[in-house]
């Protein structure tokens, strides 16, 4: 009886799981319910009706009956309902929503234009592609707007790669809430045909899109409908630029979680707009475009050069060792003999940031390179803030368990700043220092990449909130502290780096026994840009 009972109870379950749903959304005159949005709750399981306000939801991947289902449609009241209701009535009927028009104080103030967003495509671009058989999945952008805000259009960029004889689109916008898109805020749905790729513009002064109080918005797109060429998979993909700030949206389905990750949609809006002096605190950005803080080029190196340091075996060596600290465990790696020179990192970097200069560094020295805690293969235990003086004291750990009497270190960016507070705490095991791109306060630092890691940190769910808040609170070394360094010290910057070359210069002129170079045609990223001249400045400079 047992058997037949589980046999019978997972032939019921199989069949239930089996069964599609198939049902309309109209209204309550009868007419279809186009592009309304189905979803559960904090779940990938969702759709869309389509143009005649059918829609499926295949039950093979609801979990449990006990689901509620809602139903979204601009112009409509939502409706929740019980899987079971649904399963038994998959026809479904929304009211109207009632919306009461705010007052209009007409005055003669006249209104500025501007365009914000992305008016370029960069060289290098990037794309999360929309799956054709999933028409919920929404991507976009936030953009900061003005205390009366008019949007005359929106321009995307659609990659030349995508394949199709024609696409039709949603596009949504929300009024935003701690950084994450919050309630739709649109009267009617906006839809969009096109046939062709790159640069596409949605007309929008039709609908009259006009937002006051408003510091933030958020504009993402749906692919609800295409005809596929003949002779050709269907592609179609938004491109997308790498940035240092993590602006790119995306949620399988209308009821899911948002996700935040780096980059940006390349996009604009063409607005007018009139901003009030009671809203001043609206962020500062370039009226031509959103400001990055690396130009192009630079980001296109960057990126390319983190790809190539990926495919080494630096990192990720069978040879790398780890030293047990209290609440930490340090990864390192050994290469070459002779004096040892110690290599430390920049900010989130590892130790194939290195894969230019250990090569050449190992033929004359003995290479020590380090994964700083908690950032590459090194792990971390604890929960408080980072300082250079924490980073300082496990390098002091490190010299011990290596039984290393004294060295040299080269530093980059952070790893500068710790090899600068290493000096300062332990003189005598210091032979020469070389620091690239380090600063000792943040009053150092590029206005714009402090404005982009305050915003960084604005995003709860960022991953790297104690490493950004280490760049934005530290380091604090007063310049007379620098006077106390006897050694020789080789201090290097980039001719357009992100630490402001006054700032670099303070460093050089306090150090007593220093060196400058600043390097042509070079930013922060010189071991990446300029690898041959930086390897012979520091095989020079340590010889």
């Amino acid at each position: 009886m047992k058997v037949l009972f589980l046999i019978l109870f997972f032939a019921i379950a199989k069949i239930q799981a089996q069964v599609k749903i198939l049902g309309t959304v109209k209204n309550e005159g009868g007419a279809a319910v186009s592009y309304c949005s189905i979803g559960i709750k904090n779940s990938n399981i969702g759709t869309i009706t389509d143009i005649d306000g059918k829609y499926i939801i295949d039950s093979l991947q609801i979990i449990s009956r006990n689901s509620v289902i809602i139903f979204e449609a601009v112009g409509y009241e939502s409706k929740t309902l019980s899987l079971e209701a649904v399963i038994n009535n998959s026809d479904i009927v929304l009211k109207s929503a009632i919306h009461t028009l705010e007052e209009i104080n007409i005055v003669g103030k006249k209104m500025k234009s501007t365009v914000i967003g992305s008016k370029k495509r960069p060289i290098l671009t990037f794309s999360k592609m929309f799956d054709k058989n999933v028409p919920s999945v929404e991507q976009g952008n936030i953009f900061d707007i003005y205390d009366k805000t008019i949007i005359n259009s929106y321009h995307f960029h659609i990659i030349p790669s995508s394949k199709y004889k024609n696409i039709t689109l949603k596009l949504n916008i929300y009024s935003v809430k701690d950084n994450y898109p919050d309630q739709l805020i649109l009267q009617e749905n906006i839809i969009y045909k096109t046939s062709t790729t790159a640069w596409q513009t949605i007309d929008l002064k039709k609908y009259r899109l006009t937002y006051r109080n408003l510091d933030k918005i958020a504009i993402t797109l749906q692919l609800v409908d295409y005809e596929p060429e003949e002779s050709a998979k269907f592609i179609f993909g938004i491109s997308a630029k790498k940035s240092l700030s993590k602006n790119l949206l995306y949620r399988y389905q209308s009821q899911g979680q948002w996700q935040l990750s780096d980059g940006d949609i390349i996009s604009n809006i063409d607005i007018n707009y009139t901003k009030n002096s009671y809203n001043e605190s609206i962020k500062k950005q370039d009226e031509n475009e959103i400001p990055n803080t690396l130009d192009e080029k630079a980001l296109v190196d960057f990126y390319n050069s983190k790809e190539l340091s990926k495919k080494t075996n630096y990192g990720k060596s069978k040879l790398g060792k780890f030293i047990n600290i209290k609440d930490a465990k340090l990864y390192y790696e050994e290469y070459g003999s002779g004096s040892p020179v110690i290599l430390l990192h920049g900010n989130n970097g590892s130790i194939s940031d290195f894969y230019s200069q250990i090569p050449e560094l190992s033929k004359h020295f003995r290479v020590i390179a380090i994964d700083t805690r908690g950032q590459g293969r090194s792990s971390d235990l604890s929960t408080n803030e980072y300082s250079y003086e924490i980073f300082a004291d496990d390098l002091l750990k490190v010299f011990h368990e290596l039984k290393i009497g004294k060295a040299n270190i080269v530093g980059w960016s952070d790893g500068g700043n710790t090899g600068l507070t290493f000096n300062l705490k332990n003189p005598n095991l210091i032979q020469k220092l070389i620091i690239i791109g380090a600063n000792i306060n943040p009053e150092g630092v590029n206005i714009k990449l402090l404005n982009s890691l305050k915003i960084q940190l604005e995003n709860p769910e960022n991953k790297n909130r104690r490493l950004i808040k280490l760049m934005l609170n530290h380091p604090h070394i007063i310049p007379d502290q620098l006077k106390n360094i006897k050694n020789p010290v080789l201090v290097i910057a980039g001719s357009q780096d992100a630490i402001n070359e006054e700032h670099t210069k303070t460093i050089k002129d306090n150090l007593p026994n220093s060196t400058l170079m600043i390097i042509p045609n070079a930013t922060h990223y010189i071991p990446f840009e300029q690898p041959e001249i930086l390897n012979k400045m520091i095989i020079n400079f340590l010889k």
